[in-house]
């Protein structure tokens, strides 16, 4: 538990790493403020709540592909890297295999 602490240290400034707590399942302490911060029913059950989360990651990885796309579309990079592929920038092919 402290090694992660040490190393995250080293990423954040002093002020934000104050506020930074690592939260553990098999953990009393941790699932004690776990159940500070959220209603039992939006508490996984690992921190003694009630919602049970699947994980999909074919969802997963379809949310997040779209909200790829409308974030670029909102920064106006879509049509930025349209031009980029049919201005023909960057590579032109793949390069062959090396036997």
């Amino acid at each position: 538990m402290v090694q992660y602490m040490q190393i995250v240290k080293y990423f954040l400034d002093a002020k934000t790493f104050q506020k930074v707590k690592f939260v553990y399942p098999k953990d009393n302490d941790s699932v004690e403020l776990m159940r500070s911060y959220f209603d039992d029913e939006n508490l996984p059950t690992e921190f003694g709540g009630r919602a049970i989360l699947k994980y999909d990651h074919e969802e997963f990885s379809k949310l997040m592909t779209e909200d790829d796309a409308k974030a670029a579309s909102f920064w106006g990079f879509d049509k930025k890297l349209q031009q980029a592929v049919n201005g023909h920038h960057g590579a032109d092919g793949a390069p062959s295999p090396v036997s």
